[in-house]
């Protein structure tokens, strides 16, 4: 099943000619030559897909962690040459699994005006669903000593003032469809040039999106400190499984989250003092 909707992944990409029931090898040989040509390392071994980006200079809040050259780069942290249906059929090499993206309701009944000025939200929104997947940027610091982040303590979160918490990502793999009437189906990515999301949009045309309660706002994301320069060329790594520092990352958040329950325990000194 993979291997098909990768070789109509290539074919709509027109990264192959062959069809993979009747040449499997053929396929095989112009996949990988695709990878190439488009700066796609696949570790399937390590389950890792790696491209190149560079650092954009947003000029709006964040709505895209990546996109590719032609998408939102007012609103985007990373760009890359590498084609969107190619970047696709490498996920799928390496096991990632289609999962849902959000969705909207009216709520019936519907809110009062003066609820709705109150902060009560009009529509019920179901998160994206699905098997998670990480992601890690790494470049050559200035001391010549590579460096490596996950993606998370790059982004920062408008509503805590700090690096964004715990949060996952789920792939949706992007979507077909027609750019005009009568026309025949493309892959939209391939033309709009958005690939992760971290906030809820639809329709599904990008490959990935982020699931964390601050993800229904569109406005709540910026960029921390740990983001090189604008212009900085980097690397961007995609992981089927679990990363080392997303590991350790989870444990440095627990252990934050503890000591900050700790402390919210202990009574304040100064009136302690007094009485």
């Amino acid at each position: 099943m993979i291997a098909r909707h990768m070789t109509f992944l290539l074919l709509t990409a027109g990264a192959c000619t062959c069809q993979a029931e009747q040449d499997p090898d053929k396929l095989l040989k112009e996949m990988l030559a695709s990878f190439k040509e488009q700066k796609v390392q696949v570790d399937a071994k390590q389950g890792t897909v790696t491209i190149p980006v560079v650092v954009n200079p947003p000029q709006d809040p964040i709505e895209y962690l990546l996109i590719h050259r032609r998408g939102k780069k007012h609103e985007a942290v990373f760009w890359t040459e590498t084609k969107p249906s190619v970047l696709n059929a490498a996920l799928l090499m390496i096991g990632l699994e289609r999962g849902k993206n959000a969705t909207y309701e009216e709520k019936d009944p519907a809110p009062t005006l003066e609820e709705i000025q109150n902060g009560a939200d009009p529509l019920i929104v179901t998160p994206p669903k699905g098997k998670p997947f990480w992601m890690t940027v790494r470049w050559t610091g200035d001391d010549d000593k590579p460096v490596e982040h996950c993606v998370e303590d790059l982004l920062l979160d408008l509503t805590t003032r700090k690096p964004m918490g715990a949060c996952r990502w789920v792939y949706l793999g992007g979507r077909m469809a027609q750019l005009y009437k009568g026309d025949p189906e493309v892959y939209i990515a391939d033309f709009e040039g958005n690939l992760i999301s971290v906030c809820y949009l639809t329709p599904d045309n990008h490959l990935a999106t982020m699931v964390h309660e601050r993800a229904r706002d569109d406005q709540n994301w910026w960029t921390t400190d740990l983001v090189p320069e604008p212009g900085t060329k980097v690397e961007f790594v995609f992981h089927s499984k679990k990363s080392k520092l997303h590991e350790a990352r989870e444990q440095r958040l627990k252990a934050e989250a503890e000591k900050a329950k700790a402390g919210k325990g202990k009574p304040d000194k100064a009136k302690t003092d007094k009485g």
